[in-house]
């Protein structure tokens, strides 16, 4: 049953012939218009344009392998309609992300696009030859003709009506195949209303990009002040590179609808910054931040880059001792005994009043201590999330080795359903020669309470209690506490 839109009208056969509807009709003009733009392409020479025609590039890299490119070409165009090479591609480039913008000088519009990424190798010429005829050069130069057969687990040849796998002298094409590149092209059928200059502006995403955050924190023979150090390092790997580039960078956590096949910089005050001044600017993008670097860098592929980040002294640093049980201990009523090994870290307050101040991007931090020589010494590392401004960022670098901790359950009784009082005892043991204060916190669970304790008692969490424990150089101190722990 024909629908409305279609009617019948007798041909010269008698048969009835199909009426286009408008919207269908729209279609075939299209189909036929492009069809005639590829007519008449193929009797014009292609454009390319490649890296001489590039004015300015911009690579802004996120923390997720992906990065995003614009880039300003200056290209001459004929008027007409003719084939448009975007050469000089990454190979990890998204195709479907590129947007196109011309400055309107010739009218430039495309329409269609492809993504040629069919790299030319040996195997790849010899494959598209199949079929075909071929020679070897002779080292007196007479050649000797054959046909190539197959390339399945190698060359098959047919010469003077004979199969071979192998034929003495150097192998000789008549052309290279066609649809074959040296390098990944964007190939673009286009049209201009005249020729002329044109400035193309394209942006598209690609992936093989990433960066990072490295930081070196230096403390003083004290432990109390230090020195921070701050470096970005950036990786290509996306196929290109990229000279001379604006080299833009984003912190944060994007969404991405469809994932890769898996850093708040600074703005420094020139009150506390050490160094020239700073190498990125800072800025907050929605709900990232941006960092772009003062200058123009180049970004080679297959190259780890680093660059000075910010250079920050006079700052305040804490140290902690840790005694940290786990919460499957206190589950089903098993608490091992034995020693136990207590945490060493350091906090720094992200302030300006620390000299800091600063979104800080996430990366690892490497502490390094001074031995009695003044050489500097590796104590530990640790990775940092992504830390706003006025924040406090704790490090833990180690275990302690003159502490040490023993834990013994000296009694535990049923008090009714689901209801258990239970006394724990934890020595702690310092070798140092120093006081030191260790901070024990103890996983609980259910409705709970600290019935009795020689230390006072703090809340951290619905799930986490803690003592403040001091213990004198070359003593001990022994902790102990009763806990109600109802179910």
């Amino acid at each position: 049953m024909m629908s409305r839109k279609q009617k019948s009208q007798p041909g010269r056969n008698g048969k009835a012939l199909r009426v286009l509807s408008p919207g269908s009709l729209f279609l075939v003009l299209i189909a036929w218009g492009a069809a005639t733009a590829s007519f008449a392409v193929e009797s014009v020479p292609p454009v390319a344009t490649g890296l001489d025609d590039r004015t300015q590039i911009d690579v802004t890299v996120y923390n997720q392998d992906l990065a995003l490119v614009r880039e300003i070409r200056e290209v001459e165009l004929p008027q007409g309609t003719f084939q448009l090479e975007f050469r000089d591609v990454p190979s990890r480039i998204n195709p479907v992300t590129l947007l196109v913008a011309g400055e309107g000088r010739t009218g430039l519009q495309l329409y269609e696009q492809n993504y040629e990424f069919d790299l030319m190798s040996q195997q790849k010429i010899l494959q598209k030859y199949i079929g075909h005829q071929l020679s070897w050069i002779q080292e007196d130069g007479s050649r000797i003709e054959g046909t190539l057969l197959g390339m399945n687990n190698g060359p098959v040849y047919e010469v003077d009506e004979e199969v071979v796998f192998e034929v003495p002298g150097r192998l000789a094409l008549p052309a290279l195949p066609e649809n074959l590149r040296a390098r990944p092209t964007l190939v673009w059928l286009a049209h201009t209303g005249r020729s002329g200059n044109e400035t193309l502006e394209t942006t598209y995403l690609t992936g093989g990009f990433s960066w990072h955050t490295d930081y070196v924190l230096q403390l003083d023979e004290k432990g109390r002040e230090a020195e921070l150090q701050a470096w970005v390092t950036v990786k290509n790997q996306t196929g290109a590179s990229y000279h001379d580039a604006n080299l833009l960078l984003v912190a944060g956590d994007l969404n991405r609808a469809t994932p890769p096949a898996p850093e708040k910089l600074m703005a420094m005050a020139d009150s506390y910054a050490r160094a020239a001044p700073p190498a990125f600017q800072e800025e907050s993008l929605y709900d990232y931040h941006l960092y772009t670097l003062q200058r123009p860098t180049t970004l080679l592929d297959q190259q780890i880059k680093q660059i000075s980040l910010f250079e920050a002294a006079g700052i305040d640093v804490q140290r902690h001792y840790r005694l940290r049980a786990t919460p499957q201990w206190f589950r089903g009523g098993h608490v091992p005994g034995g020693e136990s090994t207590v945490d060493v870290s350091y906090t720094l307050k992200n302030t300006k009043k620390n000299h800091l101040g600063m979104p800080l991007p996430a990366g690892v931090f490497r502490v390094y201590g001074r031995s009695g020589a003044g050489t500097r010494q590796l104590l530990g590392e640790d990775r940092i999330g992504h830390t706003p401004v006025k924040e406090e960022i704790e490090l833990t670098v180690g275990k302690a080795f003159d502490i040490v901790a023993e834990r013994v359950r000296k009694a535990s009784e049923r008090r009714g359903d689901n209801h258990y009082r239970t006394t724990f005892e934890i020595t702690l043991r310092n070798h140092k020669k120093e006081d030191v204060v260790v901070e024990v916190r103890e996983p609980v669970g259910g409705f709970w309470k600290v019935v009795e304790s020689n230390r006072e008692a703090r809340r951290i969490s619905a799930n986490e209690l803690a003592f403040d424990v001091p213990v004198a150089a070359d003593g001990e101190f022994v902790l102990n506490y009763t806990v109600d722990v109802k179910y």
